[in-house]
């Protein structure tokens, strides 16, 4: 069963009579596709999801290293830098997807 009845099909009728013929303009599409909205480059999207997984490794890495291969009867200064720059970077890459999932809502 069609959804249009006759006063649909009369509209459609009374608006292809009236309407305004498209001329030949070689610009109109040109014109109208600057006006679209710009594609969006996922290239860089990919880069910095390449990016953060790799840095999750290497602080995977580093603590595996340092908790099983580091020897912890001798704490230096070096080793205190390098444990609060580990957990400084492990808290921000804990904390980054919960910061953008919120910024894109």
């Amino acid at each position: 069963m069609s959804k249009r009845d006759n006063k649909d099909n009369e509209l459609g009728k009374l608006l292809k009579q009236e309407s305004w013929d498209a001329d030949s303009n070689e610009w109109f599409t040109h014109r109208v596709m600057h006006k679209l909205p710009v594609k969006k480059n996922n290239s860089a999207l990919h880069l910095a999801w390449m990016c953060y997984i790799a840095a999750a490794l290497v602080c995977v890495g580093y603590w595996v290293w340092s908790l099983v291969f580091n020897d912890n009867t001798v704490i230096t200064v070096r080793d205190i830098i390098y444990f609060v720059i580990a957990i400084a970077v492990t808290v921000m890459l804990a904390l980054s997807p919960i910061v953008a999932m919120f910024r894109h809502e």
